[in-house]
């Protein structure tokens, strides 16, 4: 993936390019909200880089993103989560 930067709102954030050379800017994993995840362990499931595990918070099972680093930005876990729990956000430059 070829990188080069992106202007939004005269910010300038990472941006990423696809094999068909459409350009897209990823959003990586910030935090998940406590509160809206459900545990459901979807993202998990999803993520190819081992970002989330599920840990038990206060007798309830939530999603943690124990290796943040390791997110690529693409998505995968935003879409399949069903509370919107995941807050993502594009890296600036």
């Amino acid at each position: 993936m070829k990188s080069c930067c992106c202007e939004l709102d005269d910010i300038a954030y990472y941006q990423g390019e696809t094999k068909s050379s459409e350009k897209w800017t990823p959003a990586f994993i910030e935090y998940v909200d406590k509160e809206k995840c459900t545990g459901c362990g979807m993202c998990v499931k999803v993520c190819s880089r081992g970002v989330y595990d599920i840990q038990e918070l206060n007798g309830r099972k939530i999603s943690v993103a124990v290796n943040a680093g390791n997110c690529v930005g693409d998505g995968s876990c935003h879409m399949v989560c069903k509370p919107n729990a995941m807050v993502c956000v594009p890296r600036r430059i």
